[in-house]
């Protein structure tokens, strides 16, 4: 048997046996033989003396306590701070650095675009003077382009042998531009001239509402002006948000309905910084400053966001009478025509606003509908033939002195630009300063209001 063995040995077979025995058991490896933390196939860790801190559970697993952070900030009181709970739920959010062209460091170069008005109404009055042509003055001289066929209200046309035709009404067609940019029109359907030929455009009053209609080009024609909606260059800071802890265990909380492992006073803190990224992003003002604070050694940039009540386009007010289903009707109108956008926003308020909305008696034209789910926030409906507002109280608009105001969001037209979420731990105890661990949370971020005109600031006076 020793001599088989020997014989093993010898052919070099024994060596190939303990090497793969060495592999397999790791002999070699004098850190296996102890008990300090073994790596996982899976990925993580485990370490049999290492207690479970911040620290740590950072330093073995970075992402481990960042994942689906924004998710979860979400759940704590998102009542309270509606505007920021609904920009950490929409699905346009821009993340700087993302292959965002238009994006860097805290500056973001954001396109608004408008639809442009169909309706607007003569400024100055057009005689009945026989002529074949002349220049209409309006209220908006911009939206109308060459080519542009334009219908006048209240201005019946004429038919063919002079007499007044009773179904259609005058159109007018633009065949320039005079040098103030006004159009300089034809009558389409106007009085037969005596020459025959062009048709005389007839009287037109100050203050009739003119509607853009379709363009018309020539036969031999392949050109017509360029629409002429250019998109708004509006540039917007990215605030850096910040909210600091200091405690003496970051694990030790019981359950609760947020699954992050807060403990109470990073919850408070996180609601805090939740509550004042709620008021900037309703009137920050855009502005950088150059200077030192309690916290830098030296003058830095600081950015402040721009806030989406003065991006919003349009204001609509109830001018202190008391709300009723027909002012109702009117700001249902105000909010769903006129801005090419949907057909269900979001309508939050302060509490004078709220109380006024309640004591109005409601009917089959507009309507209280049933509670629902949006944006991780439960809303009361109203309901009307123009669309549906979501009311939601905002607390924040009270501490602001705007009990008495509202805001008409279409949150599909609403954008939020953010660098994500940045988690700094802190040991104190290693620097010596206290006997605690502390964490700075910070997001820097701020909105945008895409179609200004898809959103409406709402006052009762």
């Amino acid at each position: 048997m020793k001599q088989k063995l020997l014989k093993i040995k010898d052919s070099g077979l024994f060596l190939v046996v303990v090497m793969l025995l060495c592999s397999i058991f790791g002999v070699f490896d004098g850190a296996a033989m102890t008990a300090d933390a073994m790596p996982l196939e899976k990925g993580g860790s485990a370490d049999t003396n290492a207690m479970t801190s911040v620290t740590e559970t950072r330093e073995r697993s970075e992402n481990l306590i960042l994942d689906d952070l924004d998710e979860r900030v979400t759940k704590i009181r998102p009542h309270d701070v509606p505007l920021e709970t609904i920009a950490r739920s929409i699905d346009d959010q821009r993340v700087v650095g993302d292959g965002e062209k238009d994006a860097s460091g805290q500056v973001v170069r954001h396109y608004a675009i408008s639809t442009i008005e169909l309706v607007a109404t003569t400024t100055t009055a057009i005689a009945d003077g026989g002529n074949t042509q002349e220049v209409l003055q309006t209220s908006d001289k911009d939206i109308f382009a060459c080519d542009q066929t334009i219908l006048v209200e209240g201005v019946q046309g004429y038919r063919p042998d002079g007499s007044v035709d009773p179904l259609r009404q005058l159109m007018l067609y633009v065949i320039q531009k005079d040098t103030s940019g006004h159009p300089i029109v034809v009558a389409v359907n106007g009085k037969p001239s005596v020459g025959g030929g062009l048709t005389t455009v007839p009287a037109i009053a100050s203050g009739t509402k003119v509607t853009r209609a379709g363009r018309a080009g020539a036969e031999s024609q392949i050109q017509t002006d360029a629409y002429s909606a250019v998109p708004t260059d509006f540039e917007q800071y990215l605030q850096k948000f910040m909210a600091q802890v200091e405690v003496t265990s970051l694990f030790e909380r019981a359950k609760k309905e947020v699954k992050w492992t807060f403990t109470d006073q990073e919850e408070e803190a996180v609601f805090d910084m939740r509550r004042t990224m709620n008021v900037s992003f309703w009137r920050g003002v855009k502005w950088k400053i150059k200077i030192k604070n309690a916290h830098t050694k030296k003058a830095e940039d600081i950015y402040f966001t721009e806030g989406i009540w003065t991006q919003a386009g349009k204001e609509f007010s109830f001018n202190g009478v008391a709300v009723t289903a027909d002012s109702i009707v009117a700001l249902m109108k105000h909010a769903f025509t006129g801005n090419n956008s949907g057909k269900r926003k979001t309508f939050i308020v302060g509490s004078d606003l709220l109380e006024a909305l309640e004591k109005v008696e409601y009917t089959k034209v507009v309507n209280v509908g049933s509670r629902l789910q949006a944006h991780g926030i439960e809303y009361t409906t109203i309901i009307s033939k123009f669309g549906t507002l979501l009311i939601a109280h905002d607390q924040t608009l009270d501490d602001q002195g705007m009990a008495d105001k509202g805001f008409i969001l279409d949150a599909d037209f609403l954008r939020k630009w953010t660098h994500g979420w940045d988690v700094q731990d802190f040991d104190f105890r290693k620097a010596g300063i206290s006997d605690s661990d502390g964490r700075a949370l910070i997001e820097i971020c701020g909105l945008v209001l895409r179609n200004p005109d898809a959103h409406s600031r709402v006052s009762l006076s």
